[in-house]
C-alpha cells in the first residue's frame, strides 16, 4: 500500500519532538509498504526552520521514509501566531500533496489540530484515497476542560462543526485514548468505527541507539552521579498539560525535608519553561537542573542515566476518557521506576507495577512516593523498572501497534 500521513508535528529521531508516525512508517516500510509523512518545516520545540528561506516545500528520506516538509508560519508563544502556523500548514499541505508523485491508497490525518484533518479529507477526495482520522487530543474538549474556554466560545463552536464533519467523513477513527469512544458515541459515532491505538516504543531504537549527549549535559549528569545523586528525570515539554509545578513543589518539599541526594533533571522546552525556572530560583531550589530540548536519539542516553522517571498531569475532567502518555513508555522501555501524578481510568504505571501513581497536583504525595522509591535498594528499583519493561514490550511495541493500524486500514 501507498500510505500518506499528515501530521503537523511529526519528526524523525534526529530532532526534538514526536516520532510516533515515523516509528509507524519505519515498521510499515519493513513490511513492504510505501510511506510519506507531510510535516511542518518549523519545529514546535526549537523554533527553527528545516527549509531555506525561499523554499515552500522540501523532501528528505530517513530510514526509507520520505518526509515532505511544508513551510509554515513561525511563532514563539501560544498566541495568534501559533494559530497562523496551524492554518499555514493546513493551506499549504494540500498543494504539497497535489504536486507529490504517486497516488496514495490511504491518507491518515492526525490531530491535535483539526485543520490537518480537513486538509487530509480534501486530499483524499482529490486523490480518491481512503480517509482515516487520528485523534490524539479531543479538540475542542481539551480547550474546554484544560484551556478554560466556554461551550459558547466562537472558536469552540467552529471546532465542534469541524469535529462532527470529520468524524462522519472518516472511514475509520483512530484514538490514542481507550475511552474516547464514550465521547464520540455521544456525537452519534458508532463504536465500531473507532479503534484505540495508543502511543508506543521502538524497542530496537532504544536498545541499539549509540548517540552521545551534548558535552555540557554529559558533564552535568556525570557530576551529579559522581556526587551520589539519585536522578529524577522529566523528559518533555513544560506546558499546562504537563503540570510541572507539581514537580517543582515536590522538589521544594524534598529539599526542606533534607533529602539532598534526590535531584531533579528537567529536559525540554515549552510555554511555561521560563516561568518554571524563575519559580525554582525564587524558591532557592538547589536540587533541580534544567536543560533544553534534545533530539529523540539523544533522549535514550538521558533515560539510561536517570534513576526514576516522573510525569504529572493536571486535575481535569478530560482525563476521564483515558490517557496515552508517551514519556511513560519511554521510561518503561529503559526499565526505570516511575512516579506519576494522574487520575485516569487507565494507568500503565499501576497496571504494570512499575512505579507509584499519586493524585494529580499533589506535590506532597509525589514527594512521599519519591522517598519510598529512594529508600529502596538498587535491586528493588531495578525489579520495579523491569515490570514496566516487560509490560511495554507486550502491549506497546510498534510491531504490535502496526498490526492494529493495518487492521484499521483494511477494515
Amino acid at each position: 500500500m501507498n500510505i500518506w500521513i499528515l501530521n503537523h508535528y511529526a519528526t524523525p529521531p534526529d530532532a526534538a519532538g514526536y516520532t510516533r508516525h515515523f516509528d509507524f512508517a519505519v515498521e510499515l516500510v519493513k513490511r513492504g509498504h510505501q510511506v510519506r509523512i507531510f510535516s511542518s518545516s518549523f519545529s514546535h520545540r526549537t523554533g527553527q526552520q528545516r527549509l531555506a528561506e525561499n523554499n515552500i516545500y522540501g523532501t528528505e528520506r530517513v530510514a526509507g521514509v520520505e518526509f515532505v516538509w511544508v513551510k509554515t508560519f513561525a511563532y514563539e508563544k501560544n498566541n495568534w501566531r501559533r494559530v497562523a502556523n496551524m492554518l499555514s500548514y493546513a493551506v499549504r499541505v494540500v498543494p504539497a500533496g497535489l504536486v507529490t508523485s504517486g497516488s496514495p491508497d490511504v491518507i491518515l490525518a492526525s490531530s491535535p489540530h483539526l485543520f490537518a484533518g480537513l486538509s487530509g479529507y480534501i486530499l483524499s477526495k482529490i486523490k480518491k484515497a481512503k480517509f482515516i482520522l487520528e485523534i490524539r487530543d479531543l479538540w475542542p474538549q481539551t480547550f474546554i476542560d484544560i484551556g478554560g474556554y466556554s461551550n459558547t466560545s466562537p472558536l469552540v463552536r467552529i471546532l465542534k462543526v469541524m469535529e462532527n464533519f470529520l468524524y462522519r467523513k472518516a472511514s475509520k477513527i483512530i484514538s490514542l485514548l481507550p475511552r474516547a469512544f464514550v465521547y464520540m458515541n455521544k456525537l452519534g459515532i458508532k463504536k465500531q468505527k473507532i479503534i484505540c491505538i495508543p502511543n508506543g516504543v521502538d524497542a530496537q531504537f532504544f536498545e541499539n541507539n549509540e548517540a552521545s549527549l551534548p558535552e555540557d549535559l554529559h558533564k552535568l549528569i556525570s557530576k551529579l552521579k559522581a556526587s551520589g545523586k539519585i536522578l529524577v528525570g522529566h523528559i518533555g515539554s513544560c506546558g499546562i498539560a504537563n503540570s510541572v509545578y507539581t514537580i517543582i513543589g515536590a522538589a521544594r518539599l524534598l529539599q526542606e525535608k533534607g533529602y539532598e541526594k534526590i535531584h531533579f533533571l528537567l529536559v525540554g522546552d515549552g510555554p511555561l519553561k521560563n516561568e518554571i525556572i524563575k519559580t525554582a530560583k525564587k524558591l532557592g531550589l538547589k536540587n533541580i537542573s534544567f536543560y533544553q530540548s534534545i533530539p529523540k536519539k539523544e533522549v535514550t542516553e538521558i533515560l539510561k542515566a536517570i534513576d526514576i522517571g516522573v510525569t504529572a498531569s493536571p486535575k481535569s475532567n478530560l482525563y476521564r476518557f483515558g490517557v496515552s502518555i508517551n514519556k511513560i513508555f519511554d521510561y518503561m522501555i529503559c526499565a526505570k521506576p516511575i512516579v506519576s501524578a494522574l487520575d485516569s481510568p487507565n494507568d500503565a504505571v499501576t497496571e504494570s507495577g512499575c512505579g507509584i501513581t499519586v493524585p494529580p497536583e499533589s506535590s506532597e504525595e509525589m514527594a512521599k512516593a519519591m522517598i519510598r522509591i529512594y529508600n529502596m535498594s538498587e535491586n528493588q528499583r531495578h525489579e520495579m523498572g523491569t515490570k514496566g519493561y516487560e509490560y511495554v514490550n507486550k502491549y506497546h511495541s510498534f510491531p504490535t501497534l502496526t498490526d492494529n493500524l493495518l487492521e484499521a486500514i483494511r477494515d
